[in-house]
């Protein structure tokens, strides 16, 4: 076969081309062949005699697990790379091939399929950045072919990392999903008034991208002629959510379901009960009931801590199995305007937690409240939210995230001037945010989840540097960050041209 382009040539050796390892390889062929002039072969490694690498010539990308790629297994015990650990976990090296000193090889080795696609991201969205960007266009093939060697071995630090959004603001939920993953996110929480038509694709698109799907639904919130101090009340939830969950959602292969109750006020008491104990009475009542029948279930408590405050002790003897996520407990990473910690101007509550300071005081207190090795999850805000007074309205069954290209970037256009403001504050404040989650993790023992609120923002249009610099955070808070908030410059404005 006659070749145009003469020179050592570069070949795609995989382990598994399914499910999330799919995408993971789809994303490397696009990273790599971006620089190349040539069709880069891309093959199994263990077929055509891919798996004895010393007949092979060329520079080699290896991309797998030890398990499916008989290459990564041979260089793991050749000891030349480190076998990643933890779940999401990958080691990534560029080195000279053992086989032939002529060649590179390229190894994106993951603990887990996660592992591999997030190795591949780092790869592409940040490595590739940085090494192989002459400004010469036509040098960008031998910058690729002369990558300087590297070697990384890296794992999150908290293992749940999302977003929050209502699913009606999805407006094109493949995108959506897969700039998760390329931000190396593995959780999205979706709120509904009412299931979409399409829901079982949203979720098998998530999964085929490593990320779980946790949706939304209310248990008695919004509706406030309803008590939770009155038994006839909570009965009349209980009786609704189990109803509702066993119609639409027993069945759809989500990940867990994420409800909120009557808390989303500034009211501590009802009567004479705190509203943190008539909760935990409906709370209780009702996923006991749920995980009587599905005890496999993951159920997630969204909690509005404005209705709590210091009375959050009352929620001792809530049931283990259920996960709170704490939602609007203080200041950054708390706050929905980050405007209100810079300015003075903006009203605060007078008792509540007005300062990061005293925000990382209150968590570290409500992630104790179960001996602090439980779950701690949150719902971090200050990007994006819904146009509450002027555009929303609750909806009725519909279809997700399947709007037109035009559409989608006339809404990104109205959305911008927003973003410019947003962007400009987090370079502000991402070092606090950053402190506070370091913080976190040193003083609690158990696996924390962070989906941040992010909706309406056309996430799927363009990902915005303070939503890269959060994952980055969230993936690694004790990386210096002035190496956070490069890596998620670099990796926001490479992901926005794919």
């Amino acid at each position: 076969m006659k070749k145009r382009y003469e020179g050592t040539r570069w070949s795609l050796l995989y382990g598994s081309y399914e499910d999330v390892e799919k995408f993971a390889v789809e994303e490397a062929q696009r990273y790599f062949q971006s620089y190349l002039p040539y069709v880069m072969r891309v093959e199994g490694a263990d077929r055509n005699g891919a798996s004895a690498p010393e007949k092979l010539d060329g520079h080699l990308i290896v991309v797998g697990t030890k398990q499916n790629n008989p290459i990564a297994a041979q260089l793991i015990k050749k000891g030349l790379i480190e076998q990643p650990k933890g779940s999401d976990g990958y080691t990534l090296k560029c080195m000279e091939s053992p086989w032939n000193p002529v060649s590179r090889i390229v190894a994106v080795v993951g603990a887990d399929a996660a592992g591999v696609l997030y190795g591949v991201e780092r790869i592409g969205l940040t490595i590739l950045q940085n090494f192989v960007a002459p400004p010469n266009p036509a040098k960008v093939r031998e910058h690729l072919d002369y990558l300087p060697f590297f070697s990384v071995s890296e794992r999150p630090k908290i293992a749940n990392r999302g977003i929050w959004t209502w699913g009606y603001v999805i407006y094109d939920y493949r995108r959506f999903i897969d700039n998760m993953a390329r931000l190396r996110m593995n959780m999205l929480t979706i709120w509904n008034d009412e299931l979409p038509v399409n829901i079982r694709d949203v979720v098998a698109h998530a999964h085929s991208r490593g990320v779980k799907v946790i949706l939304g639904f209310e248990w008695g919130w919004g509706k406030d002629e309803l008590d939770l101090n009155n038994r006839v009340d909570r009965d009349r939830i209980r009786c609704e959510v189990i109803r509702k969950y066993e119609r639409n959602y027993a069945r759809l292969g989500i990940d867990g379901i994420y409800f909120q109750t009557l808390t989303e006020h500034s009211d501590k008491v009802k009567g004479s009960v705190s509203v943190a104990s008539a909760a935990k009475e409906l709370v209780n009542e009702t996923a006991v009931e749920l995980l009587s029948k599905y005890p496999r279930l993951l159920i997630q408590f969204g909690l509005h801590a404005t209705s709590i405050g210091d009375r959050y002790a009352d929620l001792s003897g809530l049931d283990p199995r259920v996960t709170i996520v704490w939602e609007d407990a203080g200041d950054i990473p708390f706050t929905y305007n980050l405007a209100c910690t810079k300015n003075a101007s903006y009203k605060k509550p007078e008792t509540w937690v007005d300062t990061p300071k005293k925000t990382l005081e209150y968590s570290k207190k409500i992630a104790a409240l179960r001996g602090g090795k439980d779950e701690f999850a949150i719902v971090p805000k200050g990007w994006t939210c819904l146009e509450w007074d002027s555009e929303f309205e609750n909806h009725e069954s519909f279809i997700l995230g399947e709007r037109g290209a035009w559409a989608i970037r006339q809404r990104l256009d109205v959305k911008r001037r927003y973003w410019d403001k947003v962007n400009v504050l987090w370079l502000t404040y991402y070092k606090t945010a950053i402190a506070y989650y370091r913080e976190m993790l040193k003083c609690h023992q158990g696996k924390m989840t962070v989906c941040a609120l992010v909706e309406d923002g056309l996430f799927e249009a363009e990902i915005q540097p303070s939503v890269a610099i959060f994952a980055g955070t969230v993936w690694d808070p004790v990386r210096p960050e002035e190496e956070t908030l490069q890596d998620a410059y670099t990796a926001a404005t490479a992901a926005n041209r794919i």
